[in-house]
């Protein structure tokens, strides 16, 4: 598994600096909602971090990825360009940061959600939405 300061840039370098920060906050938000729920800090801060890594990217490049790798999408995703970025940057996670899988999974269901989530997928899922800049960051699109 990759160290997280690798990592850390890695996603800085791929994220405009707004959406950058963003990913910070919810990695914040995500510390703190692991250490409520006794969920290991260290996957939290990994999967918090990674979650927006192709948030970014364009759409012939996230095709590429999930063409390249099998992943298909549903009729709600090949509608919403916005979600597909979840399942790309799970497969990022996996193949480039080879992240253990229930971070890959916690990233991939972060937009969605999905039936009887994991407390990790969970705490992911609700730091991206509560995440405070979030909202400043939407409003200056």
């Amino acid at each position: 598994m990759i160290e997280y300061n690798e990592l850390y840039n890695d996603v800085k370098n791929a994220l405009s600096e707004k959406r950058f920060k963003h990913t910070e906050g919810v990695e914040k938000r995500a510390i703190e909602y692991a250490k409520v729920y006794n969920v290991d800090v260290e996957k939290a801060r990994f999967a918090a971090i990674c979650h927006d890594i192709a948030k970014e990217m364009s759409l012939e490049e996230s095709y590429k990825i999930l063409e390249k790798n099998g992943v298909l999408l549903d009729d709600i995703e090949k509608k919403n360009f916005n979600l597909i970025h979840a399942k790309v940057g799970a497969v990022i996670a996996k193949n480039k940061y080879n992240l253990e899988e229930e971070i890959v999974s916690s990233i991939k269901f972060h937009t969605t959600g999905k039936e009887n989530m994991t407390i990790l997928e969970k705490i992911i899922y609700l730091a991206d939405a509560t995440e405070p800049r979030k909202r400043l960051y939407e409003k200056s699109k």
